[in-house]
């Protein structure tokens, strides 16, 4: 019985592993898809660029001058802002854009997709940028992002997001060395084919490529995976660096996660239709960097109750439980203690935990997160 339940602690510490070793060693040996440079000269298309706000009002000036300076650096781009019924000053602080912003403001919430698909519906250019009100973008970053489109092969590029608050916390730590290892992961998708979808962050789409999401599901990940299922290329401009603020606290990074694995659990169970029909190849990074990703609390938590019941079945309850108990303690103890290593370790905890609670929101509870307000500390200008 040991025997069989380390077979199963160790299929189940394989799956967990996939994601984050296996996965990118294989895009490693994938024949490389470099993207073509456009031609001195080109013309720059028209761009949209849209975004939806809610109570932003510690981070709307500074978003909007930036957005201001990206459009005038890159030429012909027009800004359009979506206030989701803010109940701060956010309206109020837009106020002196308007003979440069096109601002469309609603007296009641209806969430950021709605939000953003009635900005895209009212306009009629070549491209269309999404932005978050918190994301801090350059000047250039419209420039370079549009350059990855002249490529034919390509419809959506997207800016490379990294925190600039990474040893603030347990939580803000934990949370950048997941986001770089995610970054590094698409570096490899972009180079030997597709992101398996984008984050909100910074992200430029063909008008033609652009599916608008149902109004329950977020936007950035539909929007994204339609567009890879289209036919065309999706990659990371990685050149293009834009920032923002991670969750310090373990309260609101376990909310955070929790939000976005139950609108990855719903958007997965509307293209899972299309993406059976996809390529092979497609599939393949579609399971190992957002599917099995999505189970690694689960596949952790399966590891390690295999691996127990083994020792137990070979050498008896005792010492296994007393490690494990032990185990528990000094990591309950190093995080109450705020010691580095430790505080790290239990955030990601926390960070998982939230995954697993988002999934189960999902396909127990129905639900979708259709509005949601912004972690506190995200905002804070630290």
């Amino acid at each position: 019985m040991s025997q069989v339940c380390f077979v199963f602690a160790g299929l189940f510490l394989l799956l967990l592993l996939h994601p984050y070793t296996i996965y990118p060693l294989s895009l490693m040996l994938m024949p490389k898809r470099p993207l073509r440079r456009p031609e001195p000269g080109w013309a720059h298309p028209s761009v949209a660029i849209c975004m939806s706000a809610y109570n932003e009002e510690r981070v709307i000036v500074a978003k909007v001058e930036s957005l201001l300076a990206m459009a005038k650096a890159y030429g012909p781009a027009s800004i359009h802002i979506y206030v989701d019924g803010a109940e701060d000053r956010t309206l109020e602080l837009l106020e002196p854009y308007r003979d440069r912003v096109q601002i469309v403001a609603s007296k009641a919430r209806s969430g950021k997709t709605v939000g953003l698909k009635a900005l895209v519906a009212g306009t009629h250019t070549d491209l269309i940028a999404f932005t978050d009100a918190n994301v801090e973008v350059p000047p250039a970053a419209l420039i370079s992002l549009v350059e990855a489109l002249q490529d034919p092969e390509v419809c959506l590029a997207s800016a490379r997001l990294t925190y600039h608050n990474q040893v603030e916390t347990g939580a803000s730590t934990s949370g950048a060395i997941y986001w770089n290892i995610e970054e590094f992961i698409k570096s490899l998708e972009t180079a030997t084919g597709s992101l398996i979808g984008v984050d909100g962050a910074l992200f430029v789409i063909e008008r033609d490529a652009y599916v608008p999401p149902p109004d329950a599901l977020i936007d950035d990940l539909y929007v994204s995976m339609q567009a890879l299922l289209g036919g065309k290329r999706v990659v990371s401009a990685q050149s293009v660096l834009v920032a923002e603020r991670g969750a310090v606290s373990w309260t609101e990074e376990f909310e955070r996660k929790a939000r976005i694995a139950c609108q990855g659990i719903n958007v997965h169970r509307t293209l899972w239709p299309q993406l059976v029909k996809a390529s092979p190849v497609i599939l393949y990074c579609y399971l190992s960097h957002r599917f099995l990703k999505w189970l690694t609390p689960f596949n952790l938590l399966l590891t390690g109750l295999f691996f127990y019941l083994g020792l137990a079945f070979a050498i008896g309850p005792a010492w296994p439980t007393l490690i494990a108990s032990l185990s528990f303690i000094v990591l309950t103890l190093g995080a109450i203690f705020n010691l580095p290593y430790f505080r790290t370790i239990a955030a990601a905890f926390a960070a998982l935990a939230g995954v697993a609670s988002g999934q189960i929101e999902a396909l127990v509870m129905g639900r979708t997160y259709t509005t949601w307000s912004p972690a506190p500390s995200v905002r804070d200008d630290g």
